[in-house]
């Protein structure tokens, strides 16, 4: 039976398990969010032992020469000697600059970090409050920028939305390293764009389109976003993006429409590229739709914020 090793602790793991249940089993604090390998918050580093590819999928080259895995997706299948993930000390200190409500429900959070972080815009990093409580935010701002913004949903019983709306400017936190495939790529400067947003599925999309513009994109770019009774808490900086750019449509709609919107999508040409993100039903409720527009699904992108609530 493999022995998988943390500081001076042996914990016994059946062939095959899955690393996460194995640790948590044996009373070991790893924290985790989505299971999915997606959120990054379960990262463990490998001291000793091969880890399987599945278990470092996801992770760029840096994560995996030093060994580091995501623990949902590793089974178990030798010894290993682990050392669990500290914020404090793996991950990068930021400073909180500020946090606004525009809405009762959404937090914009803009943090310093102690260091410049690349990033594409519409990755995700997490955010990490303490060693035991992260979660996976998308990245809303412009490579070069100073400051990091975060638009997050808060929810009453959510420990971390509880956490964060407690903290004031100048309070510290952690950033993990952003991650994702959800970004612009050059190659597409030529294809119209289909951004398909729902709640704070906005982040990643808006910063998608702001440098889809700054990089001279060559083709139309629709942004829907489907908001709550509140409204769209971005519609003033989308109003005045939208004015300098004749190229971008806005489709500011509530989320009572949404049904009825999805009968009427309509594709620029068949080269449309349809970037979707928001929670994980919204995703699954656009396939359909988008596949009887005439997108083949090599031509869907999505991003669904697969997540502990809150």
């Amino acid at each position: 039976m493999p022995e998988i090793r943390v500081d001076d602790i042996c914990i016994q793991g059946g062939s095959g398990e899955n690393l996460l249940d194995v640790l948590l089993a044996a009373g070991q604090k790893v924290p985790w969010s989505c299971r999915a390998g997606h959120c990054q918050t379960c990262l463990v580093q490998a001291l000793e032992g091969q880890p399987p590819e599945q278990a470092v999928a996801g992770l760029n080259p840096q994560q995996r020469e030093t060994g580091w895995l995501l623990a949902c997706q590793c089974p178990i299948e030798q010894d290993m000697r682990l050392k669990l993930h500290d914020p404090a000390r793996d991950g990068l200190g930021a400073r909180i600059v500020d946090l606004h409500f525009p809405t009762e429900t959404v937090l914009i959070l803009r943090i310093r970090p102690d260091r410049p972080v690349r990033f594409q815009p519409g990755q995700h990093a997490v955010i990490w409050l303490d060693s035991e409580l992260g979660r996976p935010y998308s990245i809303a701002s412009q490579p070069g920028e100073s400051e990091l913004t975060f638009h997050l949903k808060i929810h009453r019983a959510g420990a971390f939305s509880n956490r964060i709306v407690s903290l004031a400017p100048g309070d510290r936190l952690y950033l993990g390293q952003p991650g994702g495939h959800f970004h612009y790529d050059p190659d597409w400067q030529d294809k119209p764009l289909l951004l398909l947003a729902r709640g704070t599925g906005l982040a990643p999309l808006q910063a998608i389109a702001r440098h889809a513009l700054a990089q001279g994109h060559q083709a139309p770019i629709q942004l829907y976003h489907w908001h709550d009774e509140q409204g769209c808490y971005l519609k003033k900086e989308l109003r005045e993006l939208a004015s300098g750019h004749p190229d971008l449509t806005l489709r500011l709609r509530p989320e009572t429409e949404l049904a009825a919107d999805l009968t009427q999508l309509r594709l620029a040409s068949r080269s449309t590229l349809a970037l979707v993100c928001g929670p994980p039903v919204f995703v699954e409720q656009l396939r359909k739709p988008l596949f009887m527009a005439g997108l083949p699904g090599r031509q869907i992108i999505d991003e669904a914020f697969l997540s502990r609530q809150g």
